[in-house]
């Protein structure tokens, strides 16, 4: 089965290296510092975003309700929003011997930064620090969290300097890497730190102070389904163990690199304002929910009519990360059509198409090298 994923898998992503789709819409740098202030329909505030905000952007709230962006306000950086309604996420009893789940149900959790500059003012004494911000130390944390749990988690401390509308394209090739040298991949997060005031992150868990996180999900790719599944699955978790750590998700109209794999999440941890250590804290938490969710515990279905619990509890059925069930397989299908959908467009339509092509093989060379196991000219 092994040998089969990685038929399949490989060859997509020598793919999606020479015909890279592009990261131009994960840009969340802007040239003037501030963040974007979302507004419900009686332009109450909802919450405050550090990156550009995008018509149809969605966001489902602390209270889980559920918001798409109708309109933009650049000047101002203010969004207004409409309510959807309510999610409902799943009725969640979780299992207490969820170590034992673990060691039956194995498969790598992989973990990288693509800011890796982003620093916590209190502790690392600026915001940025290029090439080696407090980001680092998060993950980390949540890496050594997550093994506690017994999990496989496995992280990269690959740079994508600078920070900028290339990131996404540079971390790229760290998750393409990752994945290729820890099959089978169960999950694959990239840590961030959002960059608003600390209050909008303070939260308190078991009467701690920590930081609250938020969850980020790539609406622009086929892996949303499955990602945003896992995304409630998880808040599902946390609402009942541990309210308030994670306080919302974001559906962004990247992809930031979720096409790559399903089961591919974003958290901002805490923000620049916030201390580190209790980021680091919060990484604890975050770890069990991860654990909770993705590999024991029981779920319920509610009833989409009164919002109850309805029918037997049953078991959380572990994802299968060798055929990649949940969306995987679709995935894999729907990259390959994209890829040679672009392909074709690029040949037949775009001008100059010889001499483009021949720039992007020249410029996807290191990548693909990388990707082979050669080693990478200076």
């Amino acid at each position: 089965m092994k040998k089969m994923t990685n038929r399949i898998l490989i060859p997509i992503l020598l793919l999606l290296f020479l015909f890279p789709i592009s990261a131009s819409a994960d840009d969340w740098f802007e040239s003037e510092r501030g963040y974007y202030t979302l507004l419900d329909e009686n332009e109450k505030e909802l919450t405050v975003m550090g990156w550009e905000v995008s018509l149809k952007d969605e966001y489902v709230s602390s209270d889980n309700k559920h918001y798409i962006v109708t309109r933009v306000d650049k000047e101002k950086k203010t969004a207004y929003t409409r309510l959807l309604g309510e999610v409902t996420l799943p009725a969640v009893e979780t299992d207490p011997e969820s170590r034992e789940a673990v060691q039956q149900n194995k498969g790598n959790i992989l973990l990288y930064c693509t800011h890796n500059d982003e620093s916590y003012v209190p502790t690392d004494g600026k915001e940025s620090i290029k090439g080696n911000g407090g980001i680092f130390d998060v993950a980390e944390a949540f890496q050594a969290n997550l093994r506690k749990k017994g999990i496989d988690a496995i992280m990269s401390r690959d740079r994508h300097d600078p920070h900028d509308a290339g990131s996404y394209r540079r971390s790229r090739r760290t998750a393409v890497n990752l994945m290729k040298k820890n099959v089978p991949v169960r999950a694959v997060f990239d840590i961030h730190r959002d960059a608003v005031p600390k209050s909008h992150y303070a939260a308190k868990v078991d009467g701690q102070d920590m930081t609250a996180i938020r969850i980020v999900v790539g609406r622009r790719n086929q892996n949303r389904k499955a990602n945003e599944e896992l995304a409630y699955k998880l808040k599902a978790v946390s609402d009942k163990n541990y309210p308030g750590l994670l306080k919302d998700i974001y559906f962004g109209k990247g992809s930031y690199n979720q096409e790559l794999t399903p089961r591919s999440l974003l958290f901002e941890v805490g923000t620049y304002e916030s201390s580190k250590e209790l980021a680091e804290r919060s990484t604890a938490y975050l770890a069990d929910i991860v654990s909770k969710s993705m590999y024991g515990g029981t779920v319920q279905k509610h009833s989409p009519k009164t919002g109850r619990p309805e029918g037997k509890k049953t078991k959380v059925t572990p994802i299968n990360h060798e055929s990649g069930r949940s969306g995987g397989g679709h995935g894999f299908l729907w990259m390959i059509g994209i890829v040679a959908v672009g392909i074709v467009a690029f040949l037949f339509i775009s001008t100059g198409s010889r001499e483009r092509f021949s720039r992007i093989r020249r410029s996807n060379r290191q990548d693909y090298s990388s990707f082979l196991g050669r080693k990478k000219k200076k």
